[in-house]
């Protein structure tokens, strides 16, 4: 498994690990302290409407606030008819 890592921080900053199901992919994003899942998915450019976020095995939303060493899986959302 390959790591890619963004940096959008400024000194007091977080490592978040991050899941994209979509792709297959987890990165290391060092985010703002107080930062929110909406704010990852901003840096990673994923709509909240494309993905369930599940933070540490548990589902929350988009306002939920991150703590360094957090890690989110990013589920892709399936809908149909």
């Amino acid at each position: 498994m390959q790591l890619h890592f963004i940096n959008v921080a400024g000194v007091n900053s977080m490592r978040i690990k991050a899941f994209i199901q979509r792709v297959g992919e987890t990165k290391l994003v060092d985010l703002d302290e107080g930062s929110r899942v909406e704010d990852l998915l901003k840096v990673l450019g994923i709509s909240v409407s494309e993905v369930v976020p599940v933070k540490n095995g548990v589902i929350v939303t988009e306002r939920e606030i991150l703590r360094d060493g957090d890690e989110i899986k990013l589920l892709s959302v399936v809908s149909g008819g």
